[in-house]
C-alpha cells in the first residue's frame, strides 16, 4: 500500500484538543476556494506546508498487515539466512585470524630467540654428569668437564652463604692443592 496515492474518505487527525475555544472544524465548504475566502475574510492566517499524523482506517491497516506479513514470510527468512551465513563466515574469519596471529607470534618469538642467541654467540650444551666436576675453591664453585681429551673449566659460580660452612674443609684442601700445584710465579 502506498500512502501517497491512497486517501481515505474521512480523515481524522491525531490531535488532542487543548481546551481552548478553537473548534475542531470550521464547518463544511463546497470548494477549497470557498474555504480560503472564509479564512481570509474572518481571520489573519499564514499559509504553511506541514506534515501531521492522521489515524489509519481499516483498509490501510489491512493492507499494511498484508505487507509486513509478506515480508515476515518471504523476505525476512532470506535476510536471516544471509545474516547467519555472514555470522558464520565472520566466526570462521575470527578463528582464522586468531590461528594466524598465534602462528605468527610463535615464529616471531622463535626468530627473536634465535637472533638473540646469534647476537650473544652462545649456545647451551648439556654436559655428562659422569665427566663433569664441581670444585670448591676460594668462595666459588669451579666446574670442569672432560671434553676434547681435556678437563676444561666450563663455569664459575659463587658458593651460596648457607653452603660455605658445610664445605669449608673441602674448600681448604682444594685451595692448598691448587695453590701448590698451579701457583703463578711472579716475574
Amino acid at each position: 500500500m502506498e500512502q501517497e496515492t491512497y486517501r481515505p474518505a474521512n480523515i481524522e487527525f491525531n490531535v488532542a484538543h487543548d481546551g481552548s475555544n478553537m473548534p475542531e472544524s470550521f464547518g463544511q465548504f463546497k470548494s477549497a476556494d470557498e474555504a480560503l475566502k472564509f479564512i481570509g475574510a474572518n481571520m489573519l492566517s499564514v499559509n504553511q506546508g506541514l506534515t501531521v499524523a492522521r489515524h489509519m482506517n481499516v483498509y490501510e491497516k489491512t493492507e499494511l498487515r498484508k505487507q509486513y506479513s509478506d515480508m515476515m514470510e518471504n523476505i525476512i527468512p532470506l535476510y536471516e539466512k544471509n545474516l547467519s551465513d555472514a555470522e558464520q563466515k565472520m566466526t570462521e574469519a575470527k578463528n582464522n585470524l586468531k590461528r594466524a596471529q598465534e602462528a605468527y607470534d610463535t615464529y616471531i618469538s622463535e626468530v627473536k630467540g634465535m637472533a638473540q642467541q646469534v647476537k650473544r654467540g652462545l649456545i647451551d650444551i648439556t654436559l655428562d654428569e659422569l665427566f663433569t666436576f664441581r670444585i670448591a675453591y676460594s668462595g666459588r664453585y669451579y666446574y670442569y668437564t672432560f671434553i676434547d681429551l681435556q678437563v676444561k673449566l666450563c663455569l664459575i659460580r659463587d658458593i651460596p652463604e648457607y653452603e660455605k660452612t658445610e664445605i669449608w674443609n673441602q674448600m681448604a684442601g682444594n685451595e692448598e692443592f691448587i695453590n701448590k700445584k698451579f701457583k703463578k710465579s711472579k716475574k
